[in-house]
């Protein structure tokens, strides 16, 4: 949870998340990639995701660098632009970590 600074923002914020909640409810994915993307706004977890929609479509459908490639791609729609933007905040640390720092 962020540190909310007034009343305002708390409103703010709980009406950015309620929008994103009725996104997520009311997607209707029709493509594998559209429903990993539901799976994954649902889960929040790659494996989780590729664990699920290897259950519901035989063994080794997809993998993690799938699901990976396919949420840092370019987005399609508002619900895939909100979980690139979430994923590349969330491995940002990851990502900038791996990076070679050289002072000279």
């Amino acid at each position: 949870m962020k540190l909310l600074r007034t009343v305002e923002a708390a409103k703010k914020e709980i009406k950015e998340l309620q929008e994103f909640v009725l996104m997520v409810e009311t997607y209707k994915p029709s493509t594998l990639e559209e429903k990993i993307l539901k799976e994954y706004a649902l889960l929040g977890s790659i494996s989780k995701v590729v664990e699920k929609i290897n259950d519901e479509h035989g063994r080794e459908t997809i993998d993690g660098a799938f699901v990976t490639k396919l949420i840092t791609s370019k987005p399609q729609d508002e619900l895939h632009r909100r979980l690139k933007t979430n994923y590349l905040m969330k491995t940002r640390h990851q990502r900038t970590k791996s990076r070679k720092k050289s002072y000279y």
